[in-house]
């Protein structure tokens, strides 16, 4: 479950890396959205979780437009971003600032 202490450093880490990024709650699902630029396109991004589920269930990432159609699932809902990590998820040490890194080098490689 989200401690009040986990999201300050949530909210520190993104503020510091992505200034332009905004943090959103809406019941229990909050995160970050904000605009990246890679390769010369800009992307909308969210990174959203459970705060009943986090740390222990991963974010999933949201982008708009995609810039391939493969790496998605789509479970019924707005599909988000299939990605393999070079490390694992890891609840006491991964935030929403990695999975932001993450979508940015799959921007990288697929955009």
């Amino acid at each position: 479950m989200l401690k009040t202490s986990r999201l300050n450093i949530e909210f520190q880490i993104i503020q510091e890396t992505w200034p332009s990024f905004e943090f959103w709650r809406h019941g229990d699902e909050f995160g970050f959205q904000g605009r990246v630029r890679v390769n010369g396109k800009i992307y909308e991004m969210v990174i959203k979780g459970l705060a009943s589920r986090y740390p222990f269930e991963e974010p999933k990432i949201y982008l708009h437009p995609h810039p391939e159609e493969h790496h998605w699932i789509r479970s019924g809902g707005e599909p988000y971003l299939c990605h393999e990590r070079c490390n694992a998820w890891q609840p006491s040490r991964s935030t929403f600032a990695s999975c932001v890194a993450v979508a940015i080098k799959y921007l990288k490689e697929f955009g």
